[in-house]
C-alpha cells in the first residue's frame, strides 16, 4: 500500500466516523435542540437537558413562535407548568426559565424573545424584588440569533449525552419537552435543602420584627430594565404577569429575624407603581407567599407535596398560582398588587404572620432546629 493510498484511507475512515457521529447525535437529539421525533425507550427521555437550556431554548423559541412564555430563574424554570389549561387556552406554551440565572440574564432573554416571537401574547415573568438597571443585551441577542449547531452535533460532549440518553439505565429526565425543570422533584432531603437554604445571622444582630411597620418610600431602587421590558410588551400588546417568587414561610420569618424583610416591601411597592404606570389593563404584579397551609407545609426529609427547598416551589403550587391569575378559581392564596393596596397587603400580612406564630410555637421550634442562630 503506498503512503497516498494510507491518507486517502485514513480520512476516509475519519470521515465514516464523523458522519456517523454526527447522524447519532441528530437522530438521538440529546437537548432537544430539533425536536424534531422521539421514540418510546429510544430518545424521548431526554436525560442530559440541564446545563444546555441557554442554547437550546432560544433556538426553540425562534422556531417554534410560542404564544406564551414563561420566564425567570430555576424557580419559574421548576414551579411553572407550560402544559397548563389556562396557558394551553391561550395557544403554545414554553417554559424559558433558566436554571442559575440572574435578573441581568433573564432579563436579556426576556428582551430577545419580544422581538423574535412574532406571535407571543402572554409573559409570565418571575421576579425577585431587587434592582433591576438597564443594561446593554446587544451580543447576548447576537447569540442566540445565531446560534452554533456544532457542539450539538460533533462535540464529545454531546456524543457523550447521546450515549447516555439511549443506554443509561433508570433514566430520569432532567426538563420536559416544553422547558419545566424537575430538580429535587420527588427526592428526600427536604429538611437538609431548608437547613442548607435558610438565610444565616446571629443572635446579636436579631431585630425585633414587631417594629418593622409600613413601607419605607425613601430607598429608590433603579428598575430601569424591567421598566424597558413592561413598555415594550405593551407597545406590542403583550399581557404580562409579574410573580414575585413565593418563599416558605419558614425562610420569610428567618428574613423577619435578620432585619431583611423591610427592603422587599420597599421594591415590591416601587415595581407595583412601575406596573400600574405602564399599563393597568396589561401588566400584573401578583404575590402568593404567605403564612397559609402552603408556605407553612411541615419540612421532613421525606419529599414535600409543595416546596423543594425555601424557594423551589413545586408545580402544584404553580398550578395554583396559574389558576388565580388567570381566574380559574377565586384568589386563596394570591393577591394582585397594586400602589392601592400595598400597604393594607403588608399589614394583613404582618398580622397573619403574627398570629400563626402565636397559635404554632412548634414553628420557631422548627427553624431554629434547622438553622440555629448563632451566638455570634
Amino acid at each position: 500500500m503506498t503512503f497516498k493510498k494510507y491518507v486517502v484511507g485514513v480520512l476516509l475512515l475519519l470521515s465514516f466516523f464523523l458522519v456517523l457521529v454526527v447522524s447519532f447525535n441528530r437522530i438521538v437529539d440529546p437537548f432537544w435542540y430539533y425536536s424534531d421525533f422521539t421514540i418510546a425507550g429510544f430518545n424521548d427521555i431526554k436525560t442530559e437537558f440541564h446545563g444546555h437550556e441557554r442554547q437550546v431554548k432560544p433556538s426553540i423559541v425562534q422556531r417554534e413562535q410560542p404564544k406564551v412564555l414563561i420566564f425567570g430563574s430555576s424557580y419559574s424554570e421548576i414551579g411553572f407548568d407550560p402544559l397548563h389549561p389556562a396557558l394551553q387556552k391561550i395557544g403554545s406554551t414554553y417554559n424559558f426559565g433558566l436554571a442559575g440565572a440572574p435578573w441581568n440574564i433573564v432579563s436579556c432573554y426576556v428582551e430577545f424573545s419580544i422581538s423574535h416571537d412574532k406571535a407571543l401574547r402572554q409573559i409570565i415573568l418571575g421576579i425577585h424584588p431587587e434592582e433591576m438597571p438597564s443594561q446593554d443585551c446587544s451580543k447576548q441577542i447576537d447569540t442566540m440569533e445565531h446560534p452554533d449547531e456544532v457542539p450539538f452535533l460533533m462535540s464529545m460532549n454531546a456524543l457523550q449525552a447521546s450515549i447516555k440518553t439511549v443506554f443509561q439505565k433508570d433514566k430520569s429526565p432532567s426538563h420536559t419537552k416544553e422547558g419545566k425543570m424537575f430538580y429535587f422533584r420527588g427526592k428526600r432531603g427536604t429538611a437538609t435543602r431548608f437547613s442548607e437554604d435558610l438565610p444565616k445571622c446571629n443572635l446579636a444582630s436579631r431585630v425585633n420584627s414587631s417594629s418593622d411597620t409600613g413601607i419605607d418610600t425613601h430607598q429608590v431602587v433603579d428598575l430601569g430594565s424591567l421598566r424597558e421590558i413592561l413598555h415594550t410588551a405593551v407597545e406590542r400588546g403583550i399581557a404580562v404577569k409579574l410573580v414575585v417568587y413565593p418563599r416558605h414561610a419558614l425562610k420569610i420569618e428567618r428574613e423577619y429575624q435578620c432585619g431583611l424583610s423591610k427592603k422587599r416591601w420597599s421594591i415590591l411597592a416601587q415595581i407595583s407603581s412601575l406596573a400600574e404606570h405602564e399599563s393597568k389593563d396589561l401588566i400584573e404584579v401578583w404575590d402568593f407567599e404567605g403564612y397559609h397551609n402552603i408556605g407553612t407545609e411541615s419540612i421532613t426529609d421525606a419529599p414535600a407535596v409543595w416546596w423543594q427547598d425555601p424557594a423551589h416551589f413545586n408545580s402544584e403550587f404553580g398550578d395554583i398560582m396559574l389558576d388565580e391569575m388567570f381566574t380559574r378559581k377565586t384568589p386563596q392564596y394570591g393577591t394582585r398588587v397594586m400602589p392601592s393596596n400595598v400597604l393594607a397587603y403588608k399589614e394583613l400580612k404582618d398580622n397573619s404572620r403574627a398570629l400563626y406564630i402565636k397559635s404554632h410555637p412548634e414553628f420557631l421550634l422548627q427553624l431554629q432546629k434547622l438553622s440555629p442562630l448563632q451566638s455570634n
